[in-house]
């Protein structure tokens, strides 16, 4: 999505795009996801001849369910920073210790604000993006990108303002947990053994056989680790995960 609203934005004069991507958890899978949307989104940009436009990003920090103690939450701050940094994120979107609680007070964005700051003063000479783990994440995500924007381009027959309205009618595109009435919401995700989002459902997305059977085998994985089938309820163990201290909703 962040790629076409660029394309979009840039036919209607807008030199300075910033892509946003949210924090997932798995760190070579964060990175990796940041990498990715640079490299497309500067890719796609220019294979049309916008390439007078600039490019940056942001990294949203985990906008999931946060713990309600505040040591807790500042350790899942922390590892947003962390993950921001190491890809080189252009923005990081900072989150507060008083997430689980309602809206926070003044005192709490500041020590957010701190608390991200001390990790990208920590961190800013590493850089995780060229490691191997990464770049071969980086390639399963990129594979995937390229399967729905060049299924959305056929869609408007290269007008991707009516690819995108045709993408959604047919499922194309789809936003897992998204409440729009436009939204197919055919496509489940869920984490692998090491925490890495896969689709657990792919509705109608374009992917490639290949694409499918790596998502479903990755979570074959955790299952036999779990002793148990794939199924919505890792799902739904995944979304409360966090909130009680983990990344991987395991069964008791």
């Amino acid at each position: 999505m962040a790629i076409i609203e660029s394309l979009l934005a840039a036919t209607q004069g807008v030199k300075d795009i910033t892509v946003g991507y949210g924090q997932c958890g798995n760190l070579i899978q964060d990175v990796a996801a940041i990498r990715s949307l640079n490299i497309l989104t500067r890719e796609y940009l220019d294979k049309f001849g916008f390439n007078d436009v600039r490019v940056t990003t942001v990294f949203h920090q985990w906008m999931g369910g946060f713990p309600q103690d505040e040591a807790k939450a500042f350790g899942v701050i922390s590892w947003g920073a962390a993950a921001a940094v190491l890809a080189k994120a252009t923005k990081v979107i900072v989150k507060t210790p008083h997430e689980a609680m309602g809206v926070p007070t003044k005192e709490a964005n500041a020590a957010g604000l701190r608390a991200t700051k001390q990790l990208v003063s920590m961190l800013k000479d590493q850089d995780f993006r060229s490691i191997p783990a990464v770049v071969a994440e980086s390639d399963i995500i990129m594979k995937e990108m390229r399967c729905i924007l060049e299924k959305v381009e056929e869609l408007g027959k290269g007008d991707f303002a009516v690819g995108t309205v045709a993408a959604f009618e047919a499922g194309v595109l789809d936003v897992p947990f998204a409440p729009s009435r436009y939204n197919a919401g055919k496509v489940m995700p869920a984490r692998d053994n090491v925490g890495a989002v896969r689709f657990l459902e792919t509705g109608n997305m374009p992917f490639t056989q290949d694409l499918i059977d790596f998502h479903r085998q990755k979570l074959e994985e955790r299952a036999r680790y779990e002793k148990r089938a794939v199924s919505f309820q890792m799902v739904i163990d995944d979304v409360y995960a966090i909130g009680k201290g983990f990344l991987v909703g395991r069964p008791k």
